[in-house]
């Protein structure tokens, strides 16, 4: 929030009006007093015994009696000092076209996506800004509010209010490069040795000299359509557009067996077989996927705090759910996976698999009203068993702090340092949030790889030690 707020600026952590933790905003994040560390603001809320609640914007109120959480939506409605510039793709499908503008927030939408049959005549809100407008008497006066210093009549806001902020982070320095040659620069006019071409499946940079001097490909131009940089990719690629065409699959019954169980232990009725299935999901291929999308960008909105893309205010949540690219943030090679109970999308999960070398999954989260029931734990092992019959090698997460020992002790992931991490990534660049530390864990062979008779394996042990066999 250094961003926004002055350096320096007080802060606390409250709850029902009690101020349980003391620090101040210092560079990216929050000077803990009971540490004497910065963290951030989900760290903070850890700091202050409240871990749990997963809410710390709503919870840390800076010296006026103004939550981040108020701050943060001020920025998504576009209170800056600049010109308001309201979003040129429609808020729930992503798509351009005719638009109809909020008059509260920079959002747009398609009549049809918002359920209206005509254009609204004079000013016309979005649910998210009615719902907020809702909610904004409680949240600016509530009993954290006061305590923290709010008084009636004066715009606390306007007080603070500067610039924009940006909570994900564009990876800088060690991540990203060429491949092959390590090197950032990069040819930014004509075609040449320095021209750098990016793998549509991994992800990974390329300079054009580099891919010809490792015998890779000797290319005189920019390749038309989609390129990659070797034959694993292509499959890897294929397979996920198939299982993307396949649609909703049953998911396996040892999963559902668990779920039933945890049904059961909450005293939850089942009539009959549950229906669970899973399906990868990646832009909007039909009105089907549309639907599910959107549900997907309600849990994630529903779970966490806006994710800001500096300078537009805009939300990137749904850029990470439709894969598309936001100035320096590029989502394209992002799929989502979604777990549903009948037609009920219960919980969603975002992947980019980089090649063979390694996959990362950003962004998690079930709904509220379906948390506890073991539905996230089956759509993980659906997403790892998929990762496995890729051949992927590792797996990779940003983890806040307080989700740490969740991530590591259900589902086996642990830490890493950064140069472990940069030599598993081959030149692969991870999403990255502040204030969260990247876990990992080898992704489990194939069954069926783990059977092959010793003498087989032998057989193959010179191919496997390939990472990647080049494009012609």
């Amino acid at each position: 929030m250094s961003g926004v707020l002055a350096e320096g600026t007080d802060v606390g952590y409250y709850v029902q009006g009690k101020r349980l933790l003391d620090g101040h905003i210092k560079e990216h994040g929050i000077y803990c007093y009971c540490c004497n560390t910065v963290v951030s603001p989900s760290q903070f809320e850890g700091h202050a015994g409240r871990a749990a609640r997963r809410k710390p914007y709503h919870n840390i109120y800076i010296s006026n009696g103004v939550s981040l959480h108020e701050l943060s939506v001020s920025l998504s409605k576009g209170r800056k000092p600049s010109e308001k510039q309201n979003d040129d793709l429609c808020s729930i499908c992503s798509d351009g076209g005719e638009l109809l503008l909020c008059d509260s927030c920079p959002r747009a939408f398609h009549r049809e996506c918002v359920g209206l049959s005509c254009v609204p005549k004079g000013a016309w809100c979005c649910r998210y800004c009615e719902n907020r407008q809702q909610r904004e008497s409680y949240l600016a006066y509530n009993n954290n509010a006061i305590a923290a210093g709010r008084v009636d009549g004066v715009d606390s806001i306007g007080q603070i209010f500067t610039r924009s902020i940006r909570i994900a982070t564009a990876p800088q320095g060690a991540f990203g490069g060429c491949a092959l040659c390590k090197q950032h620069d990069f040819g930014k006019k004509k075609f040449s040795e320095r021209t750098v071409l990016l793998c549509d499946q991994c992800g990974r940079e390329y300079h054009v000299g580099c891919l010809k001097e490792h015998n890779m490909a000797d290319l005189t131009a920019l390749p038309e359509g989609a390129w990659f940089c070797s034959t694993v990719c292509v499959e890897i690629c294929e397979a996920l557009k198939d299982l993307v065409s396949r649609g909703a699959e049953p998911v396996p019954a040892v999963d559902v067996d668990l779920i039933k169980k945890k049904r059961a232990e909450k005293g939850l009725d089942d009539d009959g077989d549950l229906d669970v299935r899973w399906r990868v999901l990646r832009d909007k291929s039909s009105e089907d996927s549309k639907v599910v999308l959107s549900k997907a960008v309600g849990i994630f909105h529903e779970s966490f705090d806006p994710i800001i893309q500096a300078g537009t205010g805009r939300d990137l949540i749904p850029a990470m759910v439709y894969g598309r690219s936001v100035r320096d943030q590029d989502y394209t090679g992002m799929y989502c996976a979604v777990l549903t109970v009948g037609k009920t999308v219960v919980s969603a999960g975002l992947f980019r698999v980089m090649g063979n070398v390694a996959a990362e999954l950003p962004l998690v989260a079930t709904s509220r009203d379906n948390q506890g029931l073991g539905y996230f734990q089956a759509l993980f092992a659906c997403i790892e068993r998929l990762l496995s019959s890729l051949k992927v090698k590792h797996f990779v997460l940003p983890a806040a702090e307080e989700a740490v020992s969740i991530w590591t002790q259900r589902f086996g992931f642990g830490t890493i340092t950064q140069d472990k991490l940069l030599e598993h990534l081959k030149g692969g660049r991870p999403t990255v949030f502040h204030g969260t530390s990247t876990l990992h864990k080898p992704v489990p062979v194939a069954e069926a790889e783990a059977r092959v008779p010793e003498e087989e394996e032998e057989a193959r042990v010179p191919e496997e030690e390939e990472e990647e066999e080049p494009m012609p």
